[in-house]
């Protein structure tokens, strides 16, 4: 990636020194304008050849430009400055403004959503190597000719693939390796219980990611909103109705244990995946300045699930009082009656039935004894 000053500026810098040497008593001496801030990479010697390069050595590697961690899209333009002015821009495409491939643009954009915040200088390098690789390898051999300029020459893969430290070389492979198993479009999905669910009783709630193959994607961060119902934050424990929960680092589904705490249990979840194309950023005021990229342009995944619960069952025990004040046959009877079963009052009335019935044969037999003595 080239730092080189074109001759518009050198023109441009001259001009300025002049006008501060007419008016340096009066205002004093000017700021010092920004330069380009690097981040992570490595810078390989020696550079790749063009006509005008002036550097001695590429970086292969990211720029702080706002205090923001950037990628350069356009080999051998130069360099952004750390207070560089940038829009957003349209679909990413090659230098030479052409389409990428669907499956290029893919892997740019699951790159960048995993990859753009890396603080290792070694992923750092095969990612600029790369994004270079992609949007400026050459697409007739003669663009690798020394005699082009920045604006004609292209990346030269192998040339700068030879000169990364083995470890960088590795990262390249992974990390190509990686955007190829889990380009996108992704899919998410959250799936509730099937079995009844009790109010305060936990369960466990199924949450999948999932790439263009149809795999499990690992390691990504689902922020999910309770309704009804709670979960344990993954890194207090304790129960909460928000929070952010990865999946797991083998791309398993995620077993979410969710309490009921209402009649309508339901989690939201949302995350962030890699858009089908990246969109770039322009410079505003300076045309040579390469074009950066910072995310995937990645887009948001929701998905909903909902469920209903029950209070849990009740059981109510009545007891006599430990005491029966004395004297007192309200409190008696109403301690006894307390105490029967609808069982127990059948039984009571069968007993009293049958005293009865018996009472009253005896009185009929004492009646029907007088009458025959009188």
């Amino acid at each position: 990636m080239s730092t080189r000053v074109s001759f518009t500026r050198r023109v441009g810098v001259g001009l300025a020194a002049m006008a501060m040497l007419t008016g340096a008593a009066l205002a004093g001496a000017p700021a010092a304008a920004a330069a380009p801030q690097r981040g992570n990479g490595h810078e390989t010697t020696p550079a790749q050849p063009y006509k005008g390069n002036p550097d001695t050595s590429d970086w292969l590697g990211s720029y702080l430009v706002g205090g923001k961690q950037v990628w350069c899209v356009q080999f051998a333009y130069l360099a952004p400055d750390s207070t560089e002015q940038y829009q957003p821009g349209a679909e990413l495409m090659t230098k030479w403004g052409t389409a990428l491939p669907s499956t290029v643009a893919a892997d740019i954009s699951y790159l960048l959503l995993r990859y753009a915040d890396t603080d290792s200088p070694d992923e750092a390098a095969a990612l600029a190597h790369l994004l270079h690789s992609w949007t400026a390898g050459p697409q007739n051999p003669a663009q690798l000719d020394p005699s082009y300029d920045f604006r004609h020459i292209a990346y030269d893969v192998n040339f700068h693939l030879a000169k990364l430290p083995p470890a960088a070389q590795t990262a390249v492979n992974t990390l190509t390796a990686d955007a190829a198993a889990n380009r996108g479009p992704w899919t998410a999905t959250i799936t509730a219980p099937t079995t009844p669910q009790t109010i305060g009783v936990a369960a466990d709630w199924t949450i999948a990611v999932k790439n263009a193959a149809g795999k499990g994607v690992g390691d990504v961060p689902v922020t999910i909103t309770a309704v009804d119902a709670t979960f344990p934050d993954p890194a207090t424990g304790k129960q909460v109705t928000t929070g952010t929960v990865p999946t797991g680092a083998d791309g398993a589904p995620l077993a979410l244990t969710v309490t009921p705490t209402g009649a309508a249990p339901k989690l939201d979840i949302a995350l962030a995946s890699p858009a089908e194309r990246p969109v770039v950023q322009h410079t505003i005021e300076k045309p040579d300045t390469q074009n950066i990229v910072s995310t995937g342009g990645e887009k948001e995944l929701t998905a909903t699930a909902e469920t209903s619960a029950t209070p849990p069952p009740t059981t109510t025990t009545q007891q006599l009082p430990s005491t029966i004040p004395a004297g007192d046959p309200q409190v008696t009877e109403a301690s006894v009656s307390n105490s029967l079963s609808g069982g127990a009052w059948t039984a009571l009335g069968l007993v009293a039935l049958a005293v009865g019935v018996l009472l009253w044969q005896l009185v009929r037999r004492r009646a029907t004894g007088r009458r025959l003595r009188g």
